[in-house]
């Protein structure tokens, strides 16, 4: 289970601007973020592939929180609904800085394999003006995440960005699905 760190807190000041009726935070963790949006949003779901992340949300962090519903699931490929902002701080660092197995925070070979993998799942899943959330390093293949969000989103920005004295921490903002975009 990943638990909050300097990106999760990073990610949570961008976050208190957002607003709406449904959210959905693919690979919740300890379930922190998934608290913030159940405060600005009337309902949440929350995915993550580690039933012990599930649990320990279920449990812990979002045991009073009655507008959420929690699926152990790959990425959110069961949900069939639409959402107004979908988030996610997926694990972004590349193979070459440590040991692919711990999956909290590797993202494969260059960091942005579960990213792609990710995106492609969750753009039938944003509402008509729906926006997308999500966290990466400067550690990862920018160019290649990039030229694959170019043609899957007609809106992309970088909303924040962080520097440590390893790596800069971005958050973009994705909209606006392109039309026959399922690649």
């Amino acid at each position: 289970m990943y638990r909050p760190s300097e990106d999760t807190y990073f990610m949570e000041d961008i976050l208190t601007n957002y607003r709406g009726k449904i959210a959905l935070e693919v690979g919740i963790g300890s379930g922190y973020l998934t608290r913030l949006l159940s405060t600005n949003f009337e309902f949440v779901v929350g995915t993550d592939i580690d039933v012990n992340s599930i649990m320990y949300a279920k449990n812990n962090t979002l045991a009073n929180i009655s507008n959420k519903l929690l699926v152990c699931s790959d990425l959110s490929l069961p949900l069939k609904c639409k959402f107004d902002l979908i988030i996610s701080n997926p694990p972004y660092l590349p193979k070459e800085f440590g040991n692919l197995d711990d999956t909290a925070v590797y993202g494969g070979k260059k960091g942005i394999e579960l990213t792609i993998r990710l995106l492609r799942s969750i753009q039938l899943q944003l509402s008509e003006r729906g926006k997308i959330v999500i966290m990466r390093s400067t550690l990862s293949d920018l160019k290649k995440m990039d030229d694959f969000i170019e043609k899957l989103f007609l809106n992309n920005k970088i909303i924040a960005k962080k520097t440590f004295f390893f790596e800069s921490l971005e958050i973009l903002e994705l909209s606006g699905v392109r039309n026959g975009s399922m690649i």
